[in-house]
């Protein structure tokens, strides 16, 4: 059901809601029928809280730069797929203290759901600076010949050696490798974080780390 939900239009309504008294239920009824499975409860909670989750959603990502009508429709649908996930959790187990408790939840879920999409735009764009950084460095030492490619391992292995020499153990070898796979062979952060058993931020943090360290010792 969760797909369902997620791929529903919020503009594509039945028309037998309007025979149903919505307005008139509250927010804690609301939400024990869409616990129910009540496919027009589930629609009435989408109708009602779109513009408080689009809004919250556009204030988060507007700190950055300016949201477009797709970009948050996906996340309105993102804040809808995280409602729903572990069989409704979130909704099950609302805590009722006040009348504005799911206004509350659907805020932070939002804010949530929007600064994670911040953080994977960061993430990209401090890969791409990454490996722009380095490739400059080697660009402007490397020999222009026709054994470029050559002088290019040459390089990479002699910013290896300088790095064991700065870098304590433990660790050491396994960082190096990281930093050889992803210039060498174009290995991704992300690859590189499943074969070394690490998150992907921790594999991005070591390169950027080693990137500024190559960069300042191997001039």
């Amino acid at each position: 059901m969760t797909n369902s939900l997620a791929a529903m239009s919020i503009n594509a309504f039945p028309d037998k809601l309007i025979t149903t008294d919505w307005p008139g239920v509250s927010d804690r009824n609301l939400v024990e029928l869409c616990l129910a499975r009540n496919e027009d409860a589930w629609i009435e909670l989408m109708s009602r809280y779109h513009l408080l989750i689009v809004k919250v959603s556009s204030r988060t990502i507007r700190r950055w730069f300016q949201p477009t009508p797709s970009l948050l429709d996906d996340l309105f649908e993102e804040v809808l797929v995280k409602i729903c996930a572990n069989e409704f959790r979130a909704l099950r187990e609302l805590e009722w203290r006040h009348e504005g408790t799911l206004r509350g939840l659907l805020q932070v879920v939002s804010s949530t759901v929007a600064q994670d999409y911040l953080r994977r735009c960061l993430a990209q764009s401090r890969s791409l600076h990454l490996e722009q950084q380095l490739d400059a460095f080697l660009h402007d030492r490397q020999v222009k010949s026709t054994h470029s490619a050559v002088e290019h391992k040459i390089l990479l292995r002699q910013i290896a050696s300088r790095l064991a020499q700065l870098i304590p153990e433990p660790n050491r070898t396994r960082d190096i490798a990281m930093v050889l796979l992803y210039y060498r062979y174009r290995v991704t952060a992300a690859e590189l974080a499943r074969l070394y058993h690490l998150g992907t931020k921790t594999v991005e943090s070591k390169l950027l780390r080693l990137t500024r360290l190559a960069r300042a010792h191997c001039a």
